[in-house]
């Protein structure tokens, strides 16, 4: 039951990740800064995790090398953000999406270099799938420009999302309370995008209207602080490379919400994308690998028993 929690973790994790398109385009259409849509977007999601934290009277303590390591990792993962979506003021969102989808496979790369990590059939297949799966969700978007700039940001989340992922399964954080681990990312990442606001000297953008209030609101619940909270827990239970690999549904999320509500289109490119995701992430979960569920779980033992 440990494996099938945290690929459900996993898979809630992506989806709700998927959700930042539908909040975050529309405060961005209404006038709100890039840098004070990612501070509001991690400032509110910590306020509300550390709120919970003091009425539950957690202690909040952790050591001089703890604090460290979540600095380290919350800077990764505040690189991840703002690289990401400035990549695509360059580069068509579809191509932008495809790139940074190749952090899976670094995320294999690392732990089999690193901590000798043994990878099976069934996971490289499910790798595969997913960035071919992701590649086909976004062709549906015109060719566009390519720039360099645009380019090496949107390769350097790779490498940020990557060591995020590993870093949250390897480091010596690795057993904190998954709340806790929380809390202190999203408050690194609000610290560093207000320094950010701060040496820029531009200003925090204020909200212009009752709408923006409360897509940014969304924008920090549901896409940040369940998305986080649920990825953080998910490597704790089947660790980097699965919780990796489930990341697909996230482009399938965003594709989805992006036809409902943002007029996008859905071409049989996307259509073939979806069923390639979906294959991918059976296989994860059907998938004998260590850190998974056994098949025979899924089975009734009456069929088990069958003979010819």
């Amino acid at each position: 039951m440990r494996q099938l929690k945290g690929v459900l973790l996993a898979m809630i994790s992506s989806s709700t990740f998927g959700l930042i398109p539908l909040f975050a385009i529309p405060a961005l259409k209404e006038g709100v800064g890039l840098d004070s849509l990612l501070f509001y977007r991690f400032a509110i999601s910590a306020v509300v995790v550390g709120i919970y934290l003091l009425v539950r009277r957690e202690n909040f303590r952790v050591s001089l090398k703890e604090l460290g390591t979540l600095f380290v990792l919350g800077a990764a993962y505040a690189s991840t953000a703002l690289f990401l979506t400035a990549s695509y003021l360059y580069i068509p969102s579809g191509v932008a999406t495809t790139i940074h989808f190749l952090y899976p496979v670094l995320v294999t790369v690392i732990m089999i270099a690193f901590f000798k990590d043994k990878i099976s059939l069934p996971v490289i297949v499910a790798t595969t799938l997913a960035i071919l799966g992701v590649y086909l969700l976004s062709s549906g978007e015109g060719q566009g420009t390519i720039s360099f700039k645009g380019l090496v940001m949107v390769l350097s989340t790779v490498a940020t999302y990557a060591i995020y992922i590993v870093g949250v399964n390897k480091s010596c954080i690795r057993d904190m309370e998954g709340l806790k681990m929380t809390f202190y990312m999203l408050l690194v990442c609000a610290v560093i995008f207000w320094g950010n606001i701060l040496v820029k000297g531009q200003g925090l953008d204020m909200m212009p209207s009752l709408n923006v209030a409360v897509y940014i609101f969304l924008l920090a619940l549901l896409a940040t602080l369940v998305s986080d909270l649920t990825l953080i827990l998910a490597i704790q239970h089947v660790g980097s490379t699965t919780a990796a690999i489930l990341g697909c549904m996230e482009p399938l999320t965003a594709v989805s919400m992006g036809v409902l509500f943002l007029g996008e289109r859905f071409g049989v490119g996307q259509v073939c994308g979806v069923g390639v995701v979906l294959v991918a992430v059976f296989i994860v979960i059907l998938s004998n690998h260590p850190g998974h569920f056994p098949v025979k779980r899924l089975i009734p033992a009456f069929l088990l028993n069958r003979r010819g």
